[in-house]
């Protein structure tokens, strides 16, 4: 089974390839993450959110 992955541009296949060659972005997973109502790290998500925020980040 091959896992589908994208960048800005396009979506692949190639496992060999790390950076597209067109756009220069990593490709990294197509589909989205798995979804839990018993999430473990939603409170360090929210932590690091907060963080980010204080700091400028976002």
């Amino acid at each position: 089974m091959h896992l589908l992955r994208k960048c800005k541009c396009r979506y692949t296949i190639d496992l060999s390839k790390e950076i597209c060659e067109k756009c220069g972005e990593r490709f990294r997973s197509a589909y989205p993450p798995k979804f839990s109502p018993h999430d473990k790290y939603a409170g360090y998500r929210r932590k690091m959110k907060e963080l980010a925020k204080q700091r400028g980040l976002l």
